[in-house]
């Protein structure tokens, strides 16, 4: 537990926050050396999350593996359902191929919106889920640091995000900000505390820039958080 707590507060409290162009130059970057230092030097981003999730389909997180509901989209499905209303602004951080979204629609909401960084993902949510009616689902290809960074104060009224995607976020992007910036209500997000590649002080991050905090553990590794704004 010694290792998790140190990279906790390296991540919360010791790296230092980038600007979106300089992360863009460092996540795009073909520099062998530069990957090699940024593996070593906390404080300089590294790309190697950009690369992987960019190309997910040639590893092991193809989006056929998000394809069908389980307990965990289910299990925030239903939370949505709980915290919001069929009018609202609703985003999906990280949606992958949209399985979440598609739900969604199903149930009569019709101000979708959802991104990820995998093109081949963004690009079969049309053909993996076909429904019926006009609850049309505004999906594309991004990453979260540009994604969030663009979207204006209170954009969306709901926020939620289905781990594992923000323990993936570099932490020298500001990211629970940002976050909450963009959301109006409320952020649900399932995450791994102790987990991933960035994990950090989430319970410390989250009340800092949210009203309130409510937290359910749900399995062994996993806690669902409700913020209000």
């Amino acid at each position: 537990m010694i290792i998790i707590f140190l990279k906790k507060f390296k991540n919360t409290f010791l790296t230092p926050k980038y600007s979106l162009e300089n992360l863009n130059k460092f996540y795009k970057s073909n520099n062998f050396l530069l990957r090699i230092i940024s593996y070593f030097f906390w404080f300089i981003p590294s790309n190697s999350q950009f690369r992987y999730w960019t190309n997910a389909e040639k590893h092991d997180h193809g989006y056929e593996k998000f394809i069908e509901m389980n307990d965990r989209s289910e299990r925030i499905l239903k939370t949505i359902l709980e915290y919001s209303n069929t009018n609202d602004r609703i985003l999906d951080i990280c949606c992958n191929v949209g399985r979440v979204l598609n739900a969604l629609a199903h149930k009569g909401y019709n101000n979708l919106y959802g991104f990820d960084i995998n093109p081949v993902a963004i690009e079969n949510f049309e053909k993996q889920f076909k429904y019926k009616g006009k609850n049309k689902v505004n999906i594309s290809v991004d990453y979260a640091e540009r994604y969030l960074f663009n979207q204006k104060d209170d954009g969306f009224d709901v926020t939620y995000s289905l781990g594992a995607s923000l323990e993936l976020i570099p932490s020298h992007f500001d990211l629970v900000y940002h976050i909450s910036r963009i959301t109006k209500k409320y952020h649900i997000c399932l995450i791994n505390e102790n987990g991933h590649a960035y994990p950090r002080f989430w319970r410390y991050e989250f009340k800092k820039f949210f009203s309130s905090t409510k937290s359910v553990t749900i399995m062994k590794n996993r806690t669902l958080f409700i913020l209000k704004k």
